[in-house]
């Protein structure tokens, strides 16, 4: 197993030092360590998006409920205190006492854990994506768990979100009207499949995507349903093919840095993970699966969906069953010995949450949530 070393960066210090100066003459409690019970939360997602209005401040505020109060939390949002690009840092460093990172984003510092955020290409459905991601992560890793624990950082949930879909700016219907386009994608998978279809991919940040789209730097881009909204891309994209191309997965939404977890009681930790099945199933419901709906219902006068055609469906499942061995590939790029193993465990996790256990708790929330708890939640030890 490879060992890793961690030290506090100064230069994270201090691109952030001038966003505390600000939150400090807002009146808001600068991030550091946690006073009485209140611990600063930073993310660089837009406040407005759904994966914090539906999804991580509904459970912050479970967790103040479940804690009667002894765990509170001050959300600073939308890169005010910590960008998407810098989030895992601000957690390690303790510039936030919690926070939002991008497992694609942690190749360097997490080679394993961030395997799980390459798996986009597999993922079918968001609950068993949901499922099988925190799995791997919590159970099925221990390389994945003892470099997050020399990171000093300590996870309590990963996620997915919803099945990615091509937006683009012009009428697009088939696979032939992709060929050529130019589609900003987030990460290497999406950029993969955007290969073979005949489309250049231009990777992007989440925030770029926007200007990219309306500047026409980028023809087209992939991404879940709600995060139209999310990102303001309503009033650009005109024509959405809405056939399931992957689930983005592996961003852990809620992170702890360890020191501020170590101030909690144990009582209140145990009482924090006890939520967390129903916070995952409420975290892909309410943040994308609904608001998935509500977005495409809200756009039907303006963007034209389509369904794609045949050869748009073959070509995702000729591209699917090369993921794994793109997968194993990665892995030897990073030097990871056992990382054939590795992957070959995380895929059959996918299998199994997809194959086995979706059909026992398909649309069955209480019987997730055991599943979820039995398989995970019950074993870690946070």
């Amino acid at each position: 197993m490879r060992r890793y070393a961690f030290a506090p960066r100064r230069a994270t210090r201090a691109l952030i030092s001038g966003a505390a100066l600000a939150v400090l003459s807002l009146g808001l409690p600068a991030a550091g360590p946690a006073t009485a019970a209140t611990l600063t939360y930073g993310s660089g997602v837009p406040e407005r998006s759904s994966a914090n209005q539906q999804g991580v401040l509904p459970i912050l505020a479970d967790i103040t409920r479940a804690t009667d109060g002894r765990v509170a939390f001050t959300p600073i949002l939308g890169g005010q205190l910590v960008s998407i690009a810098n989030g895992f840092d601000g957690i390690r460093d303790g510039v936030v006492d919690a926070g939002f990172f991008i497992g694609q984003l942690t190749g360097s510092q997490l080679p394993y854990s961030s395997l799980i955020a390459e798996m986009t290409g597999l993922g079918g459905d968001p609950y068993a994506t949901m499922g099988a991601i925190n799995e791997i992560f919590f159970v099925g890793c221990q390389n994945c768990r003892d470099e997050v624990k020399m990171a000093g950082i300590v996870p309590i949930l990963v996620q997915s979100a919803s099945p990615l879909a091509m937006m683009c700016t012009k009428p697009a219907a088939t696979a032939a009207d992709l060929a050529g386009r130019r589609v900003s994608v987030v990460g290497s998978p999406e950029a993969r499949w955007a290969t073979a279809l005949g489309m250049t991919p231009v990777r992007s940040t989440i925030t770029d995507i926007l200007p990219a789209l309306q500047l026409g730097q980028s023809d087209c881009t992939l991404l879940g349903m709600a995060w139209i909204r999310s990102y303001g891309l309503q009033d650009t994209v005109t024509s959405v093919i809405e056939m399931p191309q992957g689930i983005i997965a592996g961003a852990v939404p809620i992170a702890f840095n360890r020191k501020s977890w170590e101030k909690i009681s144990k009582e209140d930790r145990a009482a924090i993970v006890k939520l967390m099945p129903a916070a995952v199933w409420n975290y892909v419901t309410d943040a994308y699966v609904t608001q998935d709906a509500k977005v495409k219902a809200s756009l039907a006068d303006k963007v034209t969906f389509s369904p794609g055609d045949a050869d748009m469906k073959s070509r995702w499942t000729g591209f699917q069953d090369g993921e794994v061995a793109a997968l194993k590939a990665l892995a030897r790029d990073r030097g990871l010995a056992d990382g054939d193993a590795v992957v070959d465990r995380m895929v059959a996790t996918f299998r199994i949450w997809h194959e086995r256990l979706l059909p026992q708790f398909q649309g069955d929330r209480a019987k997730f949530e055991q599943i979820l708890n039995e398989r995970v939640f019950s074993k870690y030890p946070f």
